[in-house]
């Protein structure tokens, strides 16, 4: 099952002791928590986009994307992971997905 990260505790945990793996304008840090679920969360730093509008954008691509480019077939159950996007421009949803595919290979 795939839900939204939301447990401080696992937040905090997936940041110190993750793994993390980089492409050119993603980032993701993963844990393994030994249990049934896939979770994640996104990130998209205030510092790069002062404007809330064009975070929630990015936001909303790099949900739509994980959830529905075969990402999550790539990652085993209990993995949960965060997704931090790294890129000064705002990339379509077609760039987004090519490097969550090219992160997936490195996974």
């Amino acid at each position: 099952m795939i839900c939204s990260l939301k447990s401080k505790k696992k937040i905090d945990l997936i940041f110190e002791k993750g793994v993390s793996v980089k492409s050119t304008s993603l980032q993701i840090k993963s844990y393994d928590f030994k249990d049934s679920e896939i979770k994640f969360g996104v990130s998209v730093p205030k510092k790069l986009f002062p404007s809330s509008v064009k975070r929630n954008l990015l936001k909303r691509r790099l949900r739509e994307q994980v959830k529905n480019s075969g990402f999550i077939g790539a990652v085993k159950p209990g993995v949960s992971f965060f997704v931090i996007y790294h890129s000064k421009n705002i990339l379509p949803s077609t760039e987004i997905k090519q490097d969550l595919e090219i992160l997936a290979q490195k996974l």
